[in-house]
């Protein structure tokens, strides 16, 4: 496992992922679990467009702990030792909110958006994709507080995860006409407990 740090906020590691949990994650993204728009927790005007599979979260409205929810999914139960791997990184007493999982294709740009925007939390996302190449693009973008610059772009790759704070204005970038796959990601939601 390689991490760099970006900055304070952003951290990309690489080869967190087992391969063994990089293949159970591709088997249970495999087949009819997709479906199209995302709920809308923050009543938006407008539509997120992307595939996702719900994983955890059914308290997330309310602030409330996913991980008894994520400990007794039979398909994804899995991911709690991918969680805990994680707790393993900080000293910040956490909770999980969510985990989901998000799909793309060509033209399905998500919008420069914040994951927390009232209490501090991690998000961690996870490429899911077992092959990427860098001309298929889809990175994960960061920008100012303004939202006018680009800090930092992070391109796909297996087994690569990349945590940061949820405050950081980001989007994801949908993979180039010339992929002939989804851009498959999983996200842990989290808040920082004071």
């Amino acid at each position: 496992m390689r991490m760099e740090k970006v900055d304070e906020s952003i951290y990309v590691i690489d080869d967190f992922l087992t391969e063994a949990e990089e293949s159970e994650i591709n088997i249970q993204l495999k087949g009819e679990v997709w479906r199209y728009n995302w709920p809308n927790y923050e009543a938006l005007p407008f539509v997120r467009p992307c595939w996702h599979v719900f994983i955890a979260g059914k308290g997330r409205p309310l602030g409330q702990s996913s991980l008894d929810e994520l400990r007794g999914n039979q398909a994804w139960g899995f991911l709690t030792r991918v969680w805990e791997r994680f707790l393993a990184l900080h000293t910040f007493k956490v909770t999980l909110l969510g985990v989901y999982a998000n799909g793309q294709t060509f033209g399905q740009d998500t919008i420069i958006h914040r994951d927390n925007k009232v209490h501090p939390g991690l998000t961690i996302i996870v490429f899911c994709n077992e092959y990427w190449p860098t001309s298929w693009g889809g990175e994960l973008v960061f920008y100012d507080e303004t939202k006018a610059n680009i800090i930092k772009a992070v391109l796909p790759k297996s087994k690569r995860v990349v945590v940061f704070d949820g405050r950081i204005p980001h989007a994801a970038r949908s993979p180039s006409a010339k992929c002939d796959q989804v851009r498959m990601t999983l996200a842990f939601k989290t808040i920082i407990e004071e």
